[in-house]
């Protein structure tokens, strides 16, 4: 599926970007496009997804060979990707696979169709493609989407309902849907609107069609994949699977706050637990159980149809819940410190509960979490046990001193603020759960293969680097989010790319970052002043250099390191972080 080419970053310069993503108008181009994206990938080995990199050097060469235009480099990676999945897809039967249809094939005018939380619900009038199209995909097995987005089509492959998706929609929403899709090795293939637009778009019907009518009974090679583990992570918070991990742990047999004034008693561990059943990608539990299999299964845990249901010991996946359970307790935390009104699309528990049960639900989830592992002893044996609340503690003084630095230098002069300053805090905000959660895994599995010197630089460059992006990513949100870009730094919360500013300013320039941090001019404009401020000073490039330089240390560690399962394992977890 396409990715984004990235260029050094300028949050001004979107232009760029829409210029690779035009689909060929004429029908004759794009079919020569297809044959030679097929011709492209017939020797590649598909052992392996298809990287971000090597899909664009195809595309490019491609359209080198061919004469035509950059604009088309977009529509070329996506036909790259459908000829190298088309066999798997093909194979996938139809009642495990998706289709993703966009809501804006729709005719506004004469829609009677209805939204929810799962998208467009087609009333079937057939005033538009959707109503045939859905029809003709359920009547062959198919789950059908009508939206746009990530969480529900990633909440249904991992929820095991769906092996292969089929997606429509413009280029953007493509990637957007895809991503994580790609990352975890699922078979897929999509199909480009001819006219993007929020408002009757036009669809390659018979392109369409065809896909969803392909099939074939075996694929010639597999493609390896994290859906499995993937899956076993998110299986371990449903209710049932939960409630016998924790039923040692627990009070009461039922742990879902059924009023908004829980029973005093027993309310606590009832807030907890619904919290931690709560939404969530689950991605520090994944890591623990993919790191132990990684050092005890090897590749047979990577089989796209791995049955990995007795593949973890009970104790182990009760220390996967206990991680995920700390970074819950960290979220709760977090949210209340920063203010927070909103999270996985409900209200805080501090805006539900109030203040002091939030900080006093989060307590609990730390103890909880503490508790899961210490109750392992017998099984992990005391030094295995001692080691891992060992890892553990340590992750948890570190995070609370780099939340800590954060929370007081709020009431600093910015002016004070230093590049490398900034870059001592995100280590210690990001790195060690990512720390914990591997060592939990491998410690569990036996003695150490990989040296805990090496192990914490890895995820130090990999947290360092995942916090500058998510610095970038708060001057993209006006593309994206339709929110107001720059808020990180409005809000007081040090930034790298402030400190670099700073860093780059006479006594005057800083005087005046000062004072627009603090000026009551309208929100929009202030955003506006300190864009120009940055790009006149290079810092998104200077901060887009760093992730690449951080990515790229953290690669070079991750090669050397056996088995190699688990140096796979640490690239797919850059992959994934750092998109």
């Amino acid at each position: 599926m396409i990715r984004k080419a990235k260029p050094r970053f300028d949050p001004a310069d979107m232009a760029s970007v829409g210029q690779i993503k035009h689909v060929p108008a004429d029908p004759a181009v794009r079919g020569r496009i297809r044959e030679s994206a097929r011709l492209a990938v017939a020797g590649l080995s598909r052992s392996r997804p298809l990287g971000r990199e090597e899909l664009e050097r195809l595309a490019r060469s491609l359209l080198a060979r061919l004469e035509l235009p950059h604009r088309h480099l977009g529509f070329t990676m996506v036909a790259l990707s459908n000829a190298f999945w088309r066999g798997q897809f093909a194979a996938v039967p139809f009642s495990r696979r998706l289709l993703l249809l966009p809501h804006c094939l729709r005719k506004p005018d004469v829609c009677r169709g209805t939204y929810s939380a799962l998208g467009l619900a087609c009333a079937g009038c057939g005033a538009c493609p959707i109503s045939p199209l859905k029809a003709e995909a359920e009547a062959l097995g198919y789950h059908v989407l009508v939206m746009e987005g990530t969480p529900a089509v990633v909440q249904i492959v991992l929820r095991g309902k769906a092996d292969a998706v089929l997606g429509v929609a413009c280029l953007d929403s493509l990637e957007e849907a895809f991503e994580r899709v790609v990352e975890m090795g699922v078979p897929h293939v999509a199909v480009p609107l001819l006219v993007n637009g929020c408002v009757e778009t036009e669809a390659e019907l018979d392109e369409i069609r065809s896909f969803m009518q392909l099939r074939t009974s075996v694929a010639e090679e597999r493609t390896r994949s994290y859906a499995p583990l993937l899956r076993s992570a998110e299986r371990l918070f449903e209710p049932g699977i939960l409630d016998a991990l924790l039923s040692g742990e627990l009070q009461a047999s039922s742990n879902s706050p059924s009023a908004e004034v829980p029973d005093p008693l027993l309310g606590t561990e009832a807030i907890a637990v619904d919290w931690l059943r709560a939404g969530g990608k689950r991605f520090r539990p994944f890591i623990t159980l993919a790191s132990y299999a990684a050092a005890t299964l090897g590749e047979q845990a990577l089989h796209p149809d791995a049955d990995l249901t007795d593949a973890f010991p009970e104790v182990v996946q009760r220390a996967a819940v206990a991680v995920e359970a700390l970074h819950k307790a960290s979220l709760v935390h977090d949210d209340i410190e920063d203010h927070d009104a909103f999270r996985y699309g409900r209200d805080t528990l501090h805006r539900r509960y109030g203040v002091p049960t939030a900080v006093n639900v989060g307590d609990y989830l730390v103890g909880l979490g503490y508790r899961l592992i210490a109750a392992g002893a017998d099984e992990l044996s005391p030094s295995c046990t001692s080691d891992i609340l060992g890892a553990l503690s340590r992750s948890h003084l570190r995070l609370s001193r780099g939340q800590g630095a954060e929370l007081l230098w709020r009431d600093r002069d910015p002016r004070r603020l230093r590049p490398l300053e900034v870059l001592a805090i995100y280590a210690l905000k990001t790195a060690p759960a990512f720390e914990a959660a591997m060592t939990v895994g491998l410690r569990a599995a036996g003695e150490l293969t990989l040296p805990a010197e090496k192990l914490s630089a890895y995820c130090r460059y990999l947290g360092v680097a995942y916090q500058v992006l998510n610095d970038l990513k708060d001057w993209r949100r006006d593309d994206g989010d339709k929110l107001l870009a720059g808020q990180d730094v409005f809000s007081a919360r040090p930034t790298v790319l402030l400190a670099f500013a700073m860093a780059a300013s006479d006594e005057d320039g800083k005087d005046g970052l000062a004072e627009l941090l603090r000026s009551d001019l309208p929100e929009a404009e202030r955003v506006e002043r300190l864009r120009r401020m940055y790009q006149a000073q290079g810092v998104f490039d200077k901060a887009d250099a760093l992730v690449t330089k951080y990515r790229g240390r953290a690669r070079a560690l991750a090669a050397g390191v056996k088995p190699h399962t688990l140096a796979e394992l640490m690239n797919f977890i850059l992959d994934v972080v750092l998109r």
